[in-house]
């Protein structure tokens, strides 16, 4: 039964009323998860209805306990049997009969799952396994740098909105980092604004141009999402990073850019971007170019593939003004027709090989160049 058919299948087989409406009052994607997990407490409760479970608050409050142990039993991860538990609280807090349980109570049902720690990667990590990554892993590698969404959400995306964000950013010539454009997320229900990376630009770029077949409403990324995290668990192997035992997850890159968001600028605009609620009010007053300005601070340490930044904008300009020293030059020769064959066909070849040094050095084509220089000699005209 595949994973679609068996959230529905679990839904569908809880016919309690009382429950039902708790999983209603969720998110899409977190009642499909909840209808699972109260699958389980139905199972362990023995036949007992919601409504007793509500009328029995006092025994649910060390019954609980008893149900975390019994989960492990069954061989549970230790990450689902702390989302059952804290499902279920969320379930007795919902009907305003929050579950008795004392400071020790709260310590054992959340000492379990954080037995294993996730993993913190820091730049020089992720730069590491961007250098061993596939076009694909790339993909799901920045998606999670530059992004910072959940997974529920990360699988979502498709094509045309790529191919939007992209065409819009062409037409009002913005420069990196470009708005990817509002993301409705499923858990918390707030719109994300994510940007995109120069790095995440050029991948994007390079699956639009693999995949010319693929319809705007395709899903980029058509996996299920617990494979994200493993493709960052075998980027991390490959790279030769060592976790020491803590976890390596998708939701770890979330993480990563909201910290390299707040250490440049509010917890509030870090927060939108990723998607995560915003304490209070504010979030309406909050303007995108105010986004892109945090973001824009943040860059820096978002990046990842070698050869951004200053020096490598330093580096372009220097051979293009070579580039323009030998068209000079060797406009100059052929005017005056003072050198021989052989010296022109040098500069020609100096010409070329510099150009070729330029292409990789932007990962623009020829014919991309070209344009760019036509729009810069234009636009000097302009200002002359």
């Amino acid at each position: 039964m595949s994973r679609k058919k068996d959230d529905i299948h679990n839904y569908q087989a809880i016919n309690d009323k009382v429950i039902l409406e708790f999983l209603d009052a969720q998110s899409e994607n977190t009642r499909k998860t909840y209808s699972s997990f109260f699958k389980r407490v139905l199972e362990f409760a023995e036949g007992e209805t919601g409504q007793s479970m509500l009328d029995n608050a006092a025994k649910w409050s060390r019954k609980i306990l008893a149900l975390q142990q019994w989960l492990i039993k069954k061989g549970y991860s230790l990450c689902t049997v702390e989302s059952t538990t804290g499902m279920l609280r969320g379930f007795y807090a919902y009907y305003k009969k929050p579950l008795d349980l004392s400071g020790a109570d709260k310590k054992k049902l959340g000492r379990v799952a954080r037995n294993s720690e996730d993993y913190l990667f820091v730049q020089s990590d992720l730069k590491k396994m961007y250098d061993v990554a596939s076009l694909e892993e790339r993909y799901v590698l920045l998606l999670g740098s530059n992004f910072g969404l959940r997974v529920s959400d990360a699988i979502q995306l498709t094509y045309g909105k790529f191919k939007t964000a992209l065409e819009t950013a062409q037409k009002e010539n913005l420069t990196p980092p470009i708005p990817f454009g509002t993301i409705n997320t499923g858990k918390e229900n707030v719109l994300a604004h994510p940007f995109l990376t120069q790095d995440f630009i050029t991948i994007i770029q390079s699956i639009l141009d693999t995949h010319k077949d693929a319809k705007d409403e395709d899903r980029i990324y058509t996996n299920n999402g617990s494979q994200m995290t493993s493709t960052l668990q075998n980027l991390a192997f490959k790279a030769g990073i060592d976790p020491h035992g803590q976890r390596v997850r998708f939701h770890s890159l979330r993480k990563y850019l909201y910290d390299r968001l707040v250490s440049v600028g509010s917890d509030s605009k870090a927060a939108m971007i990723i998607g995560h609620k915003v304490k209070g009010e504010i979030a309406p007053y909050i303007g995108e170019g105010s986004l892109r300005e945090l973001y824009e601070k943040a860059t820096p340490s978002i990046m990842l593939s070698n050869g951004n930044g200053a020096e490598t904008k330093k580096k372009v300009i220097d051979l293009e003004q070579k580039v323009k020293d030998l068209e000079t030059e060797n406009k100059n020769l052929r005017e005056s027709q003072t050198s021989d064959k052989a010296t022109q066909e040098t500069k020609i070849q100096q010409l070329f090989t510099m150009m070729e040094e330029l292409k990789k050095s932007t990962g623009l084509t020829t014919k991309e160049m070209l344009e760019i220089r036509e729009q810069r000699k234009k636009a000097a005209g302009e200002r002359t």
